[in-house]
This record gives structure tokens, C-alpha cells and sequence, in this order.
């Protein structure tokens, strides 16, 4: 086991492994780190209650988490893992928390292929994939499907992840969980049946001003690129969706490909191919938007830094323009 870590004051820090291994529920929820994340935990607590543990994860960190709850002993209790698709190997670490006494339901709405689905069967006791529904539209339809606050939520969240902005709520939500330390303050109201109100909209209002001058940014230092799609490369300053949504609209593009300065990528698609070009970068995602990482070297970082320079774009084009 992992030892504490003693922080700048003297004290100790709590690991991970001695979280899970101290929790006092039988729910632990392994989950993204967004919006439709904070939808899926407030399901599972709608319906479990507050005292589950939560571990809010990036798609690169997922396979990092799952060893973690791998390493500690399940003693029956649940891992509900939501909003986080396959990747390669996964099926390793989900074969040794099955090993450890974790019974694992898995809710998710990326796409699996059956070979995929092979790999993780054997070792949980549900795997529920469904493309047309956000993750927290699938874990409400399993967990919370009469409760009307449940079914509230689910459709706001889905409005945002599906790209559907049909509820004006949606986008205020999803901005404000763009800022990762508002993710379990959004996720506590939706628990609560709260949608909006007057402090996520004075949070909105903050973000909202700062949102707007990096998309103009980003969208200045764009390079199109031609040919059987119109791919529009940039520069990421925070805020993908919105960025991307805002180049289609002004640059009429097919494809947004922004970059972060440390090589990570996110990327949307009018054509359903996002996904099959985040793949080739060691991505995943949707059919329309996918993210991924160039893994830059120092010296990319800092091309991109200093001369918005996005290295590897010649790749992508090709892999994009190949499919």
C-alpha cells in the first residue's frame, strides 16, 4: 500500500489507494472529468446517496485509476464505471479489480466495437453501451429511470454532450464545468434537482467574458487547410466546443482540430470520422467530437507558445483527409 504523502505544513496527505481502501460506502463511481461526468455522479447519488466515492478522471488517466481500485481489495462492493470508453489494455486492469473482489457495472456512450465488448464482459456484471443517449442518459435509464429529477437532468446534460443546444441551459452548464473546479459544485446541485440558478449564473457571467476573448484568439491564429474536407488548425486557449462551433459558423470548416500547448488535442467533426482520426493519435471519442495527444516535445511546447505554431497538424491533415 501506498504511504501517505506529508505535505509543506507536516501533515499527511490521503493517497488515492488509501481513500478507496478507507471509504465507508459500497459505491465507488470511476467517471470523466465534465459535464455529462457531473450528470452521471449526480444520478448515482440520486440514487445511492451523497456518501459514495467519487474519482473524477481524464480519458488519459483512466487506466491509472482503474489500477488503483485494482490494488485495493473490492470485498463485494460496487465500481460503477460511466462516460469513459475502451482503450487499449483497459481490459487488463478491469480483469484484476474483478480479481479483487469489485463488482463492476459499466454505463457508457462511446463507441465499442463487439471486440472491444469481448475483452471487458467476462469481468463485469453489466456493460450497457448506447451512442444515441449522453452517459448520464444511460446511467439514469438504468438506475433512475421513474425519477423525474433524474430524467430532468439527463435531458439537460444530453442537450450539451450531443451537441443537440435546444435547452439554453445546457450551454451555461457546460461552460461552467469547463472549469474543473466547478465540477462537484454542479454535480451537488443537480443531485438536488437545481439546474441553475443564481450562483451557477454568476459563475457563467465570469467565465463567459473570459471564454469569448480566448475563442477570438484561437480563431485568429487559424490555418485552413483544403481538400476533402475544409479543416480549420488552431491553437487551444480553453474551451474546445465552443471554440470549434464558433470557426464553423465563421470559417465554414468541416473539421476543428485545437491544440493544446502541451500537445493535447480536441477535435470535432461535421462528418462522423472524429473518433477514427483521434485513434490514430492514441484518442478516442465520439463520431463528432474526440480528443487525443500529440505528446509534444519541449521544444513543440514551445514553437506553440511562442509562434503558435501547431506542430504535427501535416499528420493529422493527412490521416483526416485519407479517411
Amino acid at each position: 500500500m501506498v504511504k501517505s504523502k506529508n505535505t509543506k505544513n507536516g501533515s499527511n496527505k490521503q493517497t488515492l489507494q488509501e481513500k478507496i481502501v478507507g471509504r465507508t460506502t459500497n459505491i465507488v463511481h470511476l467517471t470523466h472529468n465534465d459535464l455529462d461526468a457531473a450528470g452521471s455522479d449526480a444520478i448515482c447519488r440520486m440514487t445511492f446517496g451523497n456518501e459514495i466515492l467519487t474519482l473524477f478522471s481524464s480519458v488519459g488517466k483512466f487506466t491509472w485509476f482503474t489500477a488503483q481500485v485494482s490494488g485495493c481489495n473490492g470485498k463485494g462492493d460496487t465500481l460503477i464505471i460511466s462516460d469513459l470508453g475502451y482503450q487499449n489494455g483497459i481490459e487488463d486492469q478491469i480483469r484484476k479489480a474483478h480479481a479483487a473482489g469489485w463488482v463492476i457495472q459499466w454505463y457508457d456512450h462511446h463507441k465499442w466495437t463487439d471486440a472491444e465488448k469481448q475483452k471487458v464482459t467476462p469481468f463485469v456484471q453489466t456493460l450497457i453501451v448506447d451512442t444515441t443517449k449522453c452517459a448520464t442518459g444511460v446511467v439514469a435509464s438504468v438506475l433512475a429511470k421513474d425519477n423525474q429529477s433524474a430524467r430532468e437532468v439527463a435531458s439537460v446534460v444530453c442537450d450539451y454532450d450531443l451537441w443537440k443546444h435546444q435547452d439554453p441551459r445546457s450551454a451555461k452548464l457546460g461552460i461552467v464545468t469547463s472549469k474543473h473546479e466547478n465540477l462537484k459544485l454542479v454535480r451537488d446541485k443537480l443531485t438536488e434537482g437545481i439546474i441553475i440558478d443564481d450562483e451557477i449564473s454568476r459563475i457563467f457571467e465570469k467565465i463567459e467574458h473570459d471564454k469569448n476573448k480566448c475563442m477570438k484568439k484561437s480563431i485568429r491564429a487559424a490555418k485552413i487547410f483544403r481538400g476533402k474536407y475544409t479543416i480549420a488548425v488552431m491553437p487551444a486557449y480553453g474551451y474546445p466546443s465552443e471554440t470549434s462551433a464558433e470557426a464553423r459558423k465563421q470559417l465554414g470548416t468541416d473539421i476543428e482540430l485545437l491544440v493544446f500547448d502541451n500537445g493535447k488535442f480536441s477535435l470535432r467533426s461535421v462528418p462522423e470520422i472524429s473518433h477514427l482520426i483521434a485513434k490514430q493519435f492514441g484518442g478516442g471519442g465520439h463520431p463528432n467530437a474526440s480528443g487525443g495527444s500529440f505528446n509534444y516535445t519541449w521544444k513543440e511546447k514551445w514553437m506553440m507558445i511562442l509562434f503558435r505554431k501547431v506542430s504535427q497538424a501535416d499528420s493529422f491533415i493527412t490521416a483526416a483527409q485519407n479517411l
